[in-house]
């Protein structure tokens, strides 16, 4: 099972196994189309270390259920890593033959808490593994809403029965843009259902905070990151990072921050 300090694996890791393997405690996946690639990324981490995967485009959100054919690739890689679990987007990204490569906050109603939550419990079925969902971040919020994201939140973990990967910098962002108290969101979610939590930099254009993967984990985040460790049944972290990359090493700074933070709030330390 996957716990400790893990990160999102990038084709920059290449040749850089051993160098992974030794600081990492396990991997996130991001979904592939093609087995292949999957086989052809993973195998030198393959029964060394867990791995879990994460899901881009299922749009669990929508009316109309994830195509087949997607199902059907994410069950098939799920299956050739063991997947811990896998996660997805609480969001939606498609209507009919209408897709967009963006991630669109929900209405926070209970249409939308039935919609997502029947195809959360299907696809858990179809797996036969956990599935957690993850907090995205938003530049508005739906008219007529009935909850609070957080509660929204909430109320989607407890009907699909399901955990919650929680991207600690989407919560940092939102918050700002939003004017709410992230400290609030955090004692409303429900403790025992933080599964893993995602941390990343973050960039500043034309005044707008953007969720752009740097390196760099804000102090801030780091902040609501040591408060989730202490009093939440979270035992996973992953650093995500998509740019200003060019090797492995480059995440070595944000690795030890995250070390830290773990073993500072009573986490077991993994043996390497």
């Amino acid at each position: 099972m996957a716990r400790g300090v893990g990160v999102g694996f990038r084709p920059e890791f290449a040749g850089q196994s051993e160098q992974v393997l030794k600081h990492v405690d396990f991997l996130e996946y991001n979904q592939r189309r093609s087995l292949e690639m999957v086989r052809q990324d993973l195998t030198p981490y393959l029964g060394q270390i867990p791995v879990v995967i994460h899901s881009l485009n299922l749009s669990l959100g929508s009316v109309q259920p994830p195509p087949e054919h997607r199902l059907e690739a994410i069950k098939r890689t799920a299956d050739l890593v063991d997947a811990s679990w896998v996660s997805e987007h609480l969001s939606y990204c498609r209507h009919d033959d209408i897709e967009v490569d963006n991630f669109i906050a929900l209405p926070y109603t209970d249409e939308s808490i039935e919609i997502v939550s029947r195809h959360i419990i299907n696809l858990k079925n179809l797996l036969g593994r956990p599935v957690i969902m993850e907090n995205i971040t938003h530049s508005f919020v739906w008219p007529d809403k009935q909850y609070s994201e957080a509660e929204f939140i909430k109320r989607v973990l407890e009907k699909a029965d399901c955990g919650l990967l929680l991207d600690v910098t989407n919560l940092y962002l939102n918050s700002t843009t939003h004017g709410y108290d992230p400290y609030e969101f955090l004692q409303t979610i429900p403790a025992d259902r933080v599964v893993q939590l995602h941390l990343a930099g973050h960039s500043e254009v034309d005044g707008q905070m953007v969720d752009s993967h740097v390196g760099g984990i804000d102090a801030t985040v780091l902040g609501y990151t040591e408060w989730i460790l202490k009093h939440t049944a979270c035992d996973a972290m992953t650093i995500e990072r998509d740019s200003e990359m060019s090797s492995f090493d480059d995440l070595l700074d944000d690795l030890q921050l995250c070390r830290e933070l773990y073993t500072k709030y009573g986490k077991s330390p993994i043996s390497k």
